[in-house]
């Protein structure tokens, strides 16, 4: 009589029941032959309704191991404040943590009939990441890491759609694989809708860890309505850059193709940030503008960060908000040098790349 044995049931039953909780997501992925050391991979929904489901570009694959209850109690699990996967192969954590796409350990614990799931470089990492992966590989063929009782399928669920893969074959910038053929010094963004250009900004000043710490209403010490505004007061922890088109070198000079870039402007600490989402008329100088500037002067704000939805050749835009804020807006940016940050902020492109559009655009 032909059996299947314990544990081949077992793997069958846990990874069927994974692939039902899964399946809500996304459209399951898999190999025809076991030769990549993943159980199987999941292509995730970008949104669900009752109509359809729309793809996303996001992937994820899923190495899968069980431990019965008969090994590990429920009382045992509650005391411990995590479970140890035992036996992995350090070639295939190797493999897993260089995988172009994220690669998840799943463990399935029958005691309390739950997945603990977690990123495979999350947990490499904590041990000291490459470094400790090769060190360890030459003393031995085998390790163990540990999921800790938090780290939930459905918590992992939720951080999956954040995932973006890069492709890394096309042209870079400084060194810096940019995902995208697009010349970053040279290309400018059409006006976006205001909500979107601010949700811009923000992302972008999110990446240099802007710490916002308090709003300024900008609109009252105007002579006049000059269309939406936002301004703010806070910390730049990383220094922002950015470049103008303005003093850029578009085409070439006869019998060279040697072209001049913009110095770079920068930003590092205590700034005022302006964003200047639906432009409907130039700022002008106030008393009240003054009499702000001069406060925030004195408190060490002594950069304004300017965006303004506009091209950069839109001079009554650029000097208004150069004059209005003198001494602190040194040079604002429209379109053309926002284009800049977006394109070099290759994670940020990739996010907005459903609402932005070009006016111009050249390519590397």
């Amino acid at each position: 009589m032909l059996r299947v044995g314990g544990t081949d049931q077992f793997e069958r039953e846990y990874t069927q029941k994974l692939k039902a909780l899964l399946v809500p997501h996304g459209q399951l992925l898999a190999y025809e032959s076991d030769r990549a050391a993943l159980d199987f991979g999941l292509h995730l929904y970008d949104r669900v309704t009752h109509t359809e489901s729309v793809l996303s570009q996001v992937r994820v694959w899923f190495q899968a191991k069980g431990i019965r209850a008969s090994t590990l109690s429920q009382g045992e699990i509650a005391a411990s404040g995590s479970l140890a996967v035992s036996d992995l192969r350090i070639d295939h954590l190797l493999y897993w943590f260089a995988h172009p796409e994220p690669v998840y350990l799943v463990l399935y614990a029958e005691a309390i009939d739950a997945f603990l799931v977690e990123d495979i470089r999350v947990l490499v990492e904590q041990r000291g990441g490459l470094p400790w992966l090769k060190a360890i590989e030459q003393t031995q063929q085998t390790t163990t890491l540990h999921l800790s009782v938090t780290a939930t399928l459905d918590s992992a669920l939720q951080r999956m759609p954040r995932h973006r893969t890069l492709r890394l074959d096309g042209p870079d910038f400084r060194g810096r694989p940019l995902g995208h053929r697009f010349d970053p010094l040279r290309s400018e963004l059409r006006p976006l809708r205001s909500g979107d250009f601010v949700a811009l900004v923000l992302r972008l000043l999110e990446t240099h860890e802007f710490r916002q710490t308090r709003e300024i209403d900008l609109t009252s010490r105007l002579e006049r309505p000059i269309g939406e505004l936002l301004a703010m007061v806070g910390r730049l922890y990383l220094t922002y850059e950015w470049v103008s088109p303005l003093f850029t070198e578009f085409g070439y000079s006869p019998g060279t193709d040697f072209r001049i870039e913009a110095r770079p402007n920068f930003a590092h600490g205590d700034v005022l940030v302006v964003v200047h989402s639906q432009p409907a008329d130039r700022p002008v100088r106030t008393e009240g503008l003054a009499e702000l500037l001069s406060g925030l002067r004195q408190e060490g704000v002594s950069q304004a960060l300017v965006f303004f939805n506009a091209p950069e050749g839109d001079g009554a835009l650029m000097g208004g908000w150069r004059s209005a804020l003198e001494p602190v807006a040194d040079l604002p940016q429209g379109l053309g040098s926002l284009a800049f940050n977006v394109l070099t902020a290759t994670s940020v492109y990739i996010e907005f790349l459903d609402r932005i559009e070009f006016s111009f655009a050249n390519y590397r």
